[in-house]
């Protein structure tokens, strides 16, 4: 699973009144403990900034054990999903589901005056493996009112 927690993590519990991770996500994210996300989402944990949770998960193609039971919890709870996957994100879409990525993430930080600019941490997502799509970052970029 690939998210751009290092930038996300801290602004979730500030965007959003409760954050929840199942189970299976958690372990996904800190299978490789020596990296720094799986640190920081290990703290926010422990802090309390996100919450874990069982998830029953919803069974679809092409969707490993996160995704299926981020989905899963998500329509048990009517909330919104965190996903940046995109067969994820189609399934969610297909199933009603409202979904937000860490583009979205980062938009919504903005307009709440939580980051001053997304264009330079979109950057830095790219420098650090992040593929993202000509068309998403110009998307990301025109709503957070950065046009090029």
């Amino acid at each position: 699973m690939r998210w751009g927690g290092s930038i996300c993590w801290p602004l979730l519990g500030q965007l959003f009144e409760q954050v929840q991770v199942p189970r299976a996500v958690f372990n996904e994210c800190v299978a490789r403990p020596e990296l720094a996300d799986a640190q920081r989402i290990g703290a926010a944990v422990t802090s309390g900034a996100l919450m874990l949770c069982d998830a029953q998960p919803y069974a679809a193609a092409g969707l490993d054990a996160g995704e299926s039971a981020a989905i899963g919890r998500a329509i048990e709870i009517h909330a919104r999903l965190l996903a940046d996957d995109m067969a994820a994100r189609h399934c969610a879409h297909a199933l009603g589901l409202i979904v937000i990525g860490t583009l979205g993430v980062l938009v919504l930080a903005k307009r709440k005056g939580l980051v001053p600019v997304v264009r330079v941490l979109i950057e830095q997502l790219q420098a650090s493996g992040h593929r993202l799509s000509a068309t998403v970052v110009a998307d990301a970029l025109a709503s957070a009112g950065e046009m090029p």
